[in-house]
């Protein structure tokens, strides 16, 4: 009898729950009392008339249901705030304003939004028709740099396929182009490039000496960070004799570094160059040594070089510039250079030879500085004459430009203050290290700038996370004017997806200005385009 009631207790419970569910299915409409929906009917996929145009221009958008929101209906051109000519049973007028760019259109009415068509700006700057590189590269591209002399570029990178001619011939991180248009150089006989990324390279008596986290270039080993190529892009061997009387074939620069790679390389005359990056050791190969049971061996000699040195042009260690010979270094033998930033560091050289330190660092060579100081050229120690008494940035910097004809530096970062005056994210500064107080930078919403180019012109080129500047969208790109202003007409582009890590400042095919931009990103004004792009900019 017992199991029988049991039975009975379990199969009401059970009822009593299954009644519970069906109350509980049942609920007040959450969204009752709600605002109705707007009645404005568009087609998003129409084509405005025109459709494209710059600032002042009259736009036709086919919709309706818009009469009834007279008054109170407000028309943005990629969230900006466009002057509104004429709303009809059919349609509305609108004029594209100042600082609109590229992007989608919509319709607002009390904060509610139908979307329209997209329109395309038109203005300074626009994707160039005569580049040439329709797919551009398949990874980041760091670097342009001009050959003296001749009508062609270096591009470098990380990337190992460029305009998709690397189904033709491996392109590993070097590449060489015409400046005119692009166009791939399949005579530059790089073998197989770099078996990792290249960042910089210079030419010094002669020679090119491209810098990275490489420790192969051309199916040669034996170096890491740095090796010497002829200008027909072939790495520079030499023979050697190993202890067994063996011949080998070798890098013939014998310099290389360990510990980290190089980020920058400058040429100093026509015989030295230095160097800069993250490494902590400089190392050199002796290949005639032997192991312990007298086979062939190759010994690398390291030597305690922290951040910055200064090299000869066959690779061997500059002892006279940031080298002390008496003080103890790696393994505790005699030798090493200063300690440089006590944090991650970058570099630019300006006209004067002299080099910006820049980054997240609270000490140089043992000295308290405050994210940014700048060695003198002849003696490699910190220059006292830039910004005496100054604190500098109050937090990282991300990056910094020189401009040789303007004679300043621009930076951007996470800092709110530089020497303790308010300049949040960026601030130009007089070639002193003062802060250049003709340049009111304006605000940064939805994210950061990170990378800043000043042309010589003055316009300064900035690119980020950032959705607006100064209250006006941009999505990532802004070109800004030598006040810290949005530059008329230089603005029209819809953004970009990614990170811009060099601007070179060139011509295209038919002789109009034009920036060909590089970096690490995979759209440009709303279309797909694969880390370089040339854009006029007239």
């Amino acid at each position: 009898m017992k199991l029988k009631y049991t039975g009975l207790l379990i199969a009401l419970a059970g009822l009593l729950i299954s009644g519970c569910k069906k109350q509980q299915t049942s609920f007040t409409n959450p969204y009752s009392g709600g605002k109705s929906a707007l009645s404005i009917v568009t087609d998003q996929q129409q084509v405005p008339v025109p459709a494209s145009g710059g600032a002042g221009t009259v736009v036709t958008i086919t919709a309706t249901g818009l009469e009834q929101y007279k008054g109170k209906l407000h028309f943005l051109f990629n969230g900006l705030d466009a002057k509104i000519d004429e709303i009809t049973s059919t349609g509305i007028k609108v004029e594209v304003p100042n600082n609109a760019s590229s992007g989608v259109t919509s319709f607002v009415v009390d904060g509610e939004l139908v979307f329209g068509p997209i329109f395309s700006v038109t203005g300074k700057m626009n994707i160039d028709p005569t580049y040439e590189n329709t797919y551009g590269a398949d990874n980041a591209v760091w670097k342009a740099f001009p050959i003296p002399l001749s009508s062609n570029l270096l591009i470098l990178g990380s990337f190992s396929n460029y305009d998709n001619k690397g189904v033709v011939r491996r392109i590993n991180r070097i590449a060489r182009v015409a400046v005119s248009d692009g166009a791939w150089d399949r005579s530059f006989a790089s073998g197989a490039g770099a078996n990792n990324t290249i960042y910089d390279i210079a030419q010094i008596g002669g020679y090119f000496f491209p810098v990275g986290e490489f420790s192969g270039y051309a199916q040669q080993g034996n170096m890491n960070g740095i090796t010497r190529i002829f200008s027909d892009g072939k790495v520079d061997t030499t023979q050697v004799t190993t202890y067994l009387k063996h011949l080998a074939y070798v890098p013939t620069f014998n310099g290389a570094v360990a510990g980290g790679g190089v980020r920058s390389i400058y040429p100093v005359g026509n015989n030295k160059m230095i160097i800069t990056g993250d490494f902590l050791y400089y190392t050199k190969r002796k290949y005639d040594a032997n192991t312990y049971n007298f086979k062939d061996s190759t010994v690398v000699d390291s030597t305690y070089a922290r951040k910055i040195i200064r090299l000869n042009l066959n690779g061997s260690l500059d002892t006279t510039w940031r080298f002390n010979t008496k003080t103890p270094g790696y393994k505790n033998r005699p030798g090493r250079t200063p300690d440089a930033a006590n944090g991650p560091m970058s570099t630019i050289m300006d006209k004067n030879s002299n080099i910006l330190i820049y980054g997240a660092f609270s000490s140089f060579d043992g000295t308290p500085v405050s994210n940014i100081t700048r060695l003198n050229s002849v003696s490699g120690l910190i220059d006292p004459t830039f910004n005496p008494g100054g604190t500098g940035a109050d937090f990282v910097i991300n990056w910094m430009s020189y401009n040789a004809v303007q004679n300043k530096y621009i930076a951007v970062g996470l800092f709110n203050n530089y020497n303790g005056t308010a300049s949040k994210y960026m601030v130009q500064l007089n070639y002193d290290g003062s802060i250049d107080n003709t340049f009111k930078p304006k605000a940064f919403d939805g994210g950061l700038p990170f990378f800043v180019k000043m042309l010589d012109d003055g316009l300064i080129i900035v690119n980020g996370s950032f959705k607006s500047y100064g209250g006006i969208m941009r999505n990532g790109l802004a070109v800004l004017t030598p006040t810290g202003d949005l530059a008329d007409n230089y603005n029209n582009v819809g953004g970009i997806s990614g990170q811009l890590l060099d601007v070179y400042d060139t011509k295209t095919a038919d002789n109009k200005r034009a920036l060909l931009l590089m970096g690490s990103f995979y759209s440009f004004d709303s279309k797909p385009h694969n880390n370089i792009i040339r854009v006029t900019f007239e």
